[in-house]
């Protein structure tokens, strides 16, 4: 469950399958990734079957300019029972050489995810911090195109 404060201090407790269904909403709107993001990053479910709305696919376009331009990463998103309290567990598939994720598995690190998160936070928000942070690992030599974790 997620506690969103209201004005006058009134506490709502929002059930994490609302909170994922509004994210996929989004998501199949395009409206779940905020500017400057918006087109590069796309995500939904890894199995429209998953009623618990656990498990997601993300692909992220490398930002322009760096040497990741026109290519893009796949990811996996795990959101674990207790999300939106914790945040989502994110892997990257493709694999990529990049600060904060595990060369061998593609995890992307607790630490960065964690430092980051509030539950009132997104998939989406956290897909475009990831993002972000790929503009540093352009500068890296990288993996040959096409590799995976």
């Amino acid at each position: 469950f997620c506690q969103l404060e209201v004005e006058m201090s009134e506490v709502i407790v929002v059930p994490r399958s609302f909170k994922l269904l509004d994210e996929l909403e989004d998501a199949e709107k395009d409206k779940g990734i905020p500017a400057p993001h918006t087109g590069w990053i796309s995500l939904g479910l890894a199995d429209p079957n998953d009623t618990t709305l656990s498990v997601w696919n993300a692909t992220i376009f490398g930002p322009q300019n760096t040497n990741l331009m026109d290519k893009f990463y796949t990811l996996q998103v795990s959101c674990p029972d207790n999300y939106p309290v914790a945040p989502p567990k994110i892997k990257f598939i493709t694999k990529i050489n990049m600060p904060d994720v595990d060369q061998k598995t593609g995890e992307v690190s607790a630490k960065l995810l964690n430092g980051h998160w509030s539950p009132k936070g997104s998939i989406g928000q956290m897909l475009c911090l990831i993002r972000t942070n790929m503009k540093a690992a352009g500068r890296l030599s990288q993996p040959p195109d096409g590799s995976e974790c």
